[in-house]
């Protein structure tokens, strides 16, 4: 046995951690943009699992903890037939970073992918209809980036960070918005504490119900950020008590919206939003927010950047009054305890 050997699993595990420190994504907060580093890295946890046993079990664990990447379907249908074929793989998957990829229909869908769902082994999510799955295997056999997306959740039982990019355009085969999230059953994500969602198609946005089947699958999240929603029509049928931190970018919410959220996510305590040129009702005015804040007990923090609000921006000529208005607010948010930072027309920087 050499003196690695004799090392404790522990401080071996240690080690091999430094070698996938820079394999996960570091995301932009300013935009979903990814940046990845480090392949010759993911290449010495491929190594190391050719060592030895103790080598492989160990790296193992690192080398499918993050798994992340826009190389196409075909990467991500590689991946999905090792969970399929090794669940105990599968549990050690613990953040997912998918990127919405171009569609590269004419491959063969493999085997295995389509005997998982034809069996209907994947639980549908409340609400689906429970009739065969023809019109989910065409869609993953287009290479839609949606329908990887639905797969991979259903495989990776014990996730608890999800970053994706989702294509929103309409399907060719329903000619509607695709449904996201088909395999998510109620409360069936429980490790789930850390979301991000984005829409690659960012002028049509998106509506926080058309990802209501994965909130549904995890009651323990902690933390959200949307990009690009463009609102919440109706008041979700849910409750989750246990976010605590929601961060909407480059969105465009009407007063209802507003409200809607406040009362889905009730013990909010930091709040962000940030306004953009995603299509959507007249957005919330400031004079509105403290009737809206009504529904948010715990909020502490809110942090508001209305500079590219063009519909505030031009409904209001007088700078002065604006002014006026953000002191009026701030004072009022401070008799609650929230602390307000602002920014608008570029008067004011966080």
């Amino acid at each position: 046995m050499s003196a690695v050997d004799r090392l404790p699993a522990e401080l071996i595990d240690e080690i091999f951690s430094f070698s996938c420190a820079c394999v996960l994504r570091r995301p932009n907060p300013d935009r979903n943009l990814h940046q990845w580093s480090g392949w010759s890295d993911l290449s010495t946890l491929w190594s190391l699992c050719l060592t030895s046993r103790q080598f492989k079990n160990i790296a193992t664990r690192h080398l499918y903890h993050c798994p992340s990447g826009a190389r196409g379907v075909a990467t991500w249908w590689l991946l999905a037939r090792t969970l399929i074929a090794c669940p105990d793989i599968a549990t050690h998957v613990k953040g997912l970073y998918m990127d919405a990829f171009d569609d590269l229909g004419g491959s063969e869908l493999p085997h295995d992918i389509s005997t998982l769902y034809s069996s209907g082994q994947l639980v549908r999510a409340e609400g689906r209809p429970g009739e065969d799955h023809s019109w989910l295997l065409a869609r993953l056999m287009l290479g839609k980036s949606a329908a990887c997306l639905d797969l991979m959740t259903a495989l990776c039982p014990n996730l608890e960070t999800l970053d994706a990019v989702i294509d929103m355009e309409l399907d060719s085969i329903t000619f509607t918005r695709p449904q996201l999230f088909a395999f998510c059953p109620p409360k069936s994500m429980q490790a789930l504490t850390s979301l991000t969602v984005s829409p690659k198609n960012t002028e049509d946005g998106m509506d926080l119900e058309e990802i209501w089947d994965l909130l549904n699958a995890a009651p323990n999240l902690t933390t959200i950020r949307c990009y690009d929603l463009k609102g919440c029509s109706d008041r979700l049928a849910l409750t989750l008590g246990r976010v605590t931190s929601l961060d909407l970018r480059s969105s465009a919410l009407d007063d209802d919206s507003l409200a809607n959220i406040f009362c889905t996510f009730p013990n909010l305590e930091t709040f962000t939003y940030q306004s953009g040129p995603t299509a959507s009702e007249i957005p919330f005015f400031i004079w509105d927010i403290k009737d809206i804040l009504r529904y948010a007990l715990k909020l502490t923090t809110f942090t508001l950047d209305l500079a590219a609000d063009e519909i505030n921006w031009n409904f209001t000529d007088r700078q002065e009054y604006c002014d006026e208005d953000w002191d009026d607010l701030k004072k009022a948010l401070g008799q609650r305890g929230i602390a307000l930072d602002y920014k608008w027309r570029g008067s004011r920087q966080f």
